[in-house]
Formats: structure tokens, sequence, C-alpha cells
């Protein structure tokens, strides 16, 4: 799978198309894109800055039975990567998608789409694997 043409789209808050697109965006345009998945959307939880600090409200805990945790070695183009970045806070902030070879794709907050290796910074950030039923 090339995942060329989801590297460089702009972040956008609540974003869902290539004109933008926030972290679960991204992962969801590629599932629909490639696989015709349609994950489901979590816009209604309507996150902000206080979830954070609401344990009750932690994705995590919000997403439903369609999800499994997942222990490494994570599979390709199979595997979502839940991480806690920026806020210590202990709890999953963030999404990306296991693509290989140590390597997940995903999008920060005011950055562009990119590819990184899920070690150092981001092996501590890890907060679990997930995967969606229907793959």
């Amino acid at each position: 799978m090339n995942f060329k043409k989801y590297i460089g789209l702009p972040y956008k808050n609540m974003g869902r198309d290539k004109d933008g697109l926030d972290c679960f965006g991204l992962v969801r345009k590629i599932f629909l894109d490639v696989r015709n998945i349609t994950l489901p959307d979590y816009t209604e939880l309507k996150y902000d800055k206080e979830w954070y600090n609401k344990e009750e409200d932690h994705i995590i805990n919000n997403i439903d039975e369609h999800w499994f945790k997942v222990d490494p070695p994570f599979k390709v183009f199979d595997c979502f990567i839940f991480l806690d970045v920026g806020c210590n806070s202990k709890i999953a902030n963030h999404i990306g998608m296991y693509i290989g070879d140590g390597k997940f794709i995903h999008i920060l907050e005011n950055s562009k789409s990119r590819v990184d290796r899920l070690e150092g910074y981001f092996s501590r950030k890890l907060y679990e694997a997930r995967r969606y039923k229907e793959m």
C-alpha cells in the first residue's frame, strides 16, 4: 500500500476530507478510500481541551464493541495506534495508523499529515493499539 497521497494533507479540527483532517479524520479517510470501510465517526462527542481531564470522556471509553485491543507485532494497514501526546495525562488523545516497518501515518494539530517511526518519543507515548472488527 502506498500512502504517499495521504502525506502532506493539512490539519483541520474535526476535518474529514482532503481539504483538512484531524488525526481521526485521516485514518477514517484512508479506510474509506482504500478499503471502502466507513469507520464510525466520533464528532458527536465534541472533544475539546477539557476532555483530556475527564476519564469518563476518554476516547477509549467512547468507542464501541467494534474495536478490540491488539498487542505487537502489529499488522500492516490493520491497526490503529492510540497515543498520549503533549499533555502527559496518561490517556489517548491522538490516533494514527500502523503502516508497517515500524512506521505509522498521522497528523498532529497545526501541522500536515506525515509518517513517523513508532520508536523513541512515539513508542514512549503509545497508549494502546486497537483493530476495527471489520478488518
